[in-house]
């Protein structure tokens, strides 16, 4: 009985809102923990592989759409799995390397859910609500000292929902570009209303990033922002005024000190500039991380060290007078430089070079109004090469830097079919 009920659910369709509360939920699992994503994600792939086991023919026309755009992922994740093998570590690597396939595989089926009537509507209706819930309790902890639950972090830093981690500046710059991009594609009617609440809701973001002490996600915050004003300038220039207002509010939160946003500031000059004797970006830490991997990958110049194997194998280089060990390189070139080799490292700059070009012919287009492009930047804000970074294979990096991937895809493909 129990099975035949369970059959009826997929062959009804039903199974497309068993996926649904999991998608809408993906967001809330970013923040409450790996454990929660893990699960989020297992149990969407479990069903959707019943679903195609059941209704294959219907759903592999769907894949099949999208199949030839995620080859060079799945060629990719093929040569991190063939590294982890040959590598000295092969049981750590492979960990990282074998179990990156259920983002991808995520991916597609979100790309799937897109497809079904107004799903992406919904997603926005119900995670609007969310991050703003977010953008709540950290302004109430910004002001008070304690968030909602009254946690107080003991640290100057507004951690939010993340509590003890220092999370919150990477989700809000993640969520916020693929809510902006829905919320102007859906419908262009009202379309300068639209531009203007996103710049409000932009500027909500970038102020509260400050406090963070996320350093990188205040410039990609700003980034976005800058983005969504050359893209409201193009319905009317009197948007263009709106760049004022995080220069303005970037001026005052430094000169009265708020949340010691000074004292980042500070930190971050005598960083690069090593306590202001010279220029040096990056800076000597970052550097050392950088020869080091570089050094891995002479060694194995090929697929090279093993995904997540920096950590294991940066004790075989020694540099004078400083540390160079660490949980990985902190920046995604070298990491994938030194842990996939040129095999990995051709690909890598393929999809580097594709959103990197998307931006630039945006930003130099005087009539581009693609509101896909802000689908993009939280892609390159997970494999930019030009900041420091987090770890390529850690399990919430890599959740958080591809789930705007199937989203570029579907809305791309909706611009193709209109025109």
């Amino acid at each position: 009985m129990l099975t035949t009920n369970i059959l009826d659910i997929f062959k009804n369709n039903k199974f497309y809102i068993i996926l649904f509360l999991f998608f809408l939920l993906y967001p809330i699992s970013l923040v409450f923990g790996p454990a929660l994503i893990e699960v989020t994600i297992f149990f969407s792939i479990l069903t959707f592989s019943f679903s195609f086991l059941l209704l294959k023919k219907k759903l592999f026309l769907e894949y099949s759409i999208v199949n030839t755009k995620f080859i060079f992922i799945f060629l990719f994740i093929t040569i991190c799995i063939l590294s982890s093998l040959l590598s000295d570590n092969i049981l750590h690597s492979l960990k990282s390397s074998f179990f990156s396939i259920r983002f991808v595989l995520y991916s597609l089926i979100i790309f799937i859910l897109l497809k079904r009537p107004n799903y992406a509507k919904k997603f926005f209706n119900f995670n609007i609500i969310f991050i703003l819930i977010c953008l709540i309790d950290a302004y109430i902890q910004l002001i008070f000292g304690k968030n909602i639950f009254l946690y107080d972090t003991s640290t100057d830093f507004v951690t939010g929902f993340f509590f003890e981690e220092k999370k919150l500046g990477r989700f809000l710059i993640t969520l916020s570009p693929i809510l902006v991009g829905i919320y102007l594609s859906l419908n262009s009617r009202n379309i300068n209303s639209k531009a203007i609440n996103s710049l409000l809701f932009c500027i909500i973001i970038y102020f509260i990033t400050l406090f963070t002490s996320e350093r990188v996600s205040m410039f990609y915050s700003g980034f976005t922002f800058i983005i969504l004003i050359l893209f409201s300038s193009r319905l009317s220039k009197k948007y263009i005024l709106f760049i004022i207002v995080p220069i303005f509010i970037s001026i005052l939160s430094y000169n009265f000190g708020v949340n010691k946003f000074d004292r980042t500031v500070k930190d971050t000059i005598n960083q690069i500039t090593d306590n202001k004797t010279s220029f040096t970006y990056p800076s000597t830490q970052h550097r050392s991380f950088m020869i080091t991997s570089y050094k891995l990958f002479s060694n194995n110049p090929i697929l090279g060290i093993g995904p997540n194997n920096y950590r294991n194998k940066c004790g075989e280089i020694i540099l004078k007078d400083i540390n160079n060990c660490s949980t990985h390189p902190h920046n995604i070139f070298f990491q994938v430089l030194s842990e996939t080799g040129l095999l990995g490292l051709l690909i890598y700059v393929y999809y580097l070079y594709f959103i990197l070009k998307k931006i630039f012919l945006f930003v130099f287009s005087r009539k581009n109004t693609d509101a896909s492009i802000f689908f993009l930047l939280p892609i390159l804000y997970y494999i930019n090469p030009f900041f420091p970074s987090g770890n390529f294979f850690n399990n919430w990096f890599m959740a958080i830097g591809t789930f705007a991937i199937p989203f570029y895809l579907y809305f791309n493909e909706i611009k193709f079919k209109k025109n």
